[in-house]
């Protein structure tokens, strides 16, 4: 009987051995569970973060455009202003010429004629003529400043 006995006592020990083992594996499963639970957590606590980060950096992104857009519009009114400003003055400066030339264009051979009329007949002009030649002279000024300021 020894010998069942040693048979039964080995079939016992296997089968202690054996549960031990599945205890061992069902503890080592039971970790990896609570491990994969924990790391789960942790993904989705960092997925959060990163949807609330994405959220902040979309948010900044378009202030960031926003601001661009605004200095870019700024920048383009500005030049826009000193553009137009440096060519309304080039504009009324060549507006100015043209009506000096015009003018001298015009009164140059006017006044060349009076001028003859008044060697012709010197005489008559110093006694009689001067105060109109005078007032002439006075008007052609005067007309050729008056247009000048007319045309700024």
């Amino acid at each position: 009987m020894g010998n069942a006995m040693d048979a039964r006592s080995a079939r016992e020990a296997l089968i202690v051995e054996a549960l031990r083992g599945v205890d061992t594996v069902l503890a080592a499963a039971d970790a990896v569970g609570e491990r994969l639970s924990a790391n789960s957590l942790r993904l989705e606590t960092a997925a959060a973060g990163l949807a609330a980060a994405g959220t902040v950096y979309s948010g900044e992104v378009a202030q960031l455009t926003e601001a661009t857009k605004k200095a870019l519009a700024d920048y383009i009114e500005r030049r826009a202003s000193a553009a137009t400003s440096q060519a309304l003055v080039e504009y009324r400066k060549a507006m100015r010429d043209a009506a000096t030339l015009a003018f001298a264009e015009q009164l140059a051979p006017a006044v060349r004629d009076i001028a003859r009329q008044v060697e012709l007949h010197g005489s008559l002009v110093r006694t009689r003529l001067a105060p109109v030649l005078a007032a002439l002279a006075i008007g052609v000024a005067l007309g050729t400043e008056s247009a000048m300021l007319w045309m700024r």
